[in-house]
């Protein structure tokens, strides 16, 4: 086994426990209500998984990152702040691995919060889930999404959300397509196969292109029944990532660019903007 090999285990390895947490970082409680306070729901992507480096990075996440003292981050929380110029407080419930069947418990701890603003980014773990076109887990998906928009709803009537589409997977695969470490790496340790897999042919692939494709314009007929409190924009699931925009550590998660990229994106298509 050569060194690389040994070194992608290692990450792999992190990667699942990582993947295993929650976030640990969300801010804790005060006894004074902020001017405005936002939440998260999703899965990996929006706890910043290996955005940085090996690991959970929240305070990259897309949606609440802070950043750090060395390396200013524009995140939603971010723009809030300058924007409002008033106290924000973020919650992240989001966690590595969930499904949209997860969603529903995120949101009732996030309905606890009685927020002001919220985003939702979620399907991209269902999709490596299915391996073939299927109404009815899109009929699932749909309920899932639908039950956790109306538990926000219901703590918060006034409530803004951002429901965001799933990122192109297939521009992700593109990228690192000809990289053999990114390859093994997906092949070795079988990350989202659906898509990944070197087995696969490029029929196959368009096919889980399509699921995406389903996915998202499920997401997007939902968005017609909450358009007094919830944002969505199709085209922002067609932004073409970089090299650049990848994980080095992975080759899937978004990088901290990435993570600055989705962020942007979404703002553009929000309230806020």
């Amino acid at each position: 086994m050569d060194r690389t090999f040994k070194t992608s285990s290692r990450i792999f390895i992190f990667l699942l426990f990582s993947l295993s947490l929650g976030n640990t970082n969300a801010q804790d409680d005060n006894q004074v209500k902020p001017d405005f306070i936002m939440g998260a729901l999703g899965d990996s992507i929006t706890t910043g998984v290996n955005a940085n480096g090996v690991g959970i990075h929240t305070q990259f996440s897309w949606s609440t990152g802070k950043g750090t003292p060395t390396r200013n981050f524009q995140s939603h929380f971010k723009k809030l702040e300058e924007q409002k110029r008033i106290e924000v407080k973020a919650y992240n419930m989001a966690k590595g691995g969930a499904r949209s069947k997860d969603l529903p418990k995120q949101a009732t701890k996030l309905a606890k919060k009685k927020v002001d603003y919220a985003t939702i980014l979620i399907g991209a773990n269902n999709l490596c889930d299915w391996k073939t076109s299927n109404q009815e887990q899109l009929d699932q998906f749909e309920k899932d999404v639908r039950t956790s928009i109306d538990t926000l709803l219901a703590s918060n009537s006034k409530m803004k959300i951002l429901l965001a589409p799933v990122p192109d997977m297939y521009n992700m695969w593109e990228i690192n397509k000809n990289n053999n470490k990114c390859v093994r790496m997906w092949d070795t340790f079988n990350i989202c196969s659906s898509i990944l897999s070197s087995k696969l042919t490029e029929g196959q692939r368009q096919e889980f292109k399509q699921r995406w494709e389903d996915l998202n314009r499920t997401l997007e007929r939902i968005s017609y029944e909450y358009m007094r409190n919830l944002k969505f924009d199709l085209s922002i699931s067609y932004t073409r990532f970089q090299r650049k925009h990848v994980s080095n550590v992975d080759c899937f998660h978004p990088s901290l660019e990435g993570q600055e990229l989705i962020s942007n994106k979404a703002w553009h298509s929000g309230w806020f903007n």
